[in-house]
């Protein structure tokens, strides 16, 4: 099965990319079981970090980059 990136998803990677600070009301649940479940971020023991052990993970970052360039935001 096939999740394609929704706008609200890839706002939590901008800001996991930025390493901004992610509320709680940002992180929807389905949006966070779909980012789990395809590789895009991983929930770490590491609790001393800004987002309390939430990181994104190489393959989300390209995830949103592939997102971005067929968005027209990036160019080729």
């Amino acid at each position: 099965m096939r999740f394609p990136l929704t706008q609200s998803q890839a706002l939590i990677l901008v800001k996991l990319i930025n390493n901004e600070r992610l509320l709680v009301r940002e992180m929807r649940p389905l949006d966070m079981v779909v980012l789990t479940q395809v590789g895009a971020i991983k929930i770490t023991k590491d609790g001393s970090k800004l987002n309390d052990g939430l990181t994104i993970t190489k393959a989300g970052k390209t995830r949103f980059v592939k997102w971005a360039r067929k968005e027209g935001m990036l160019a080729a």
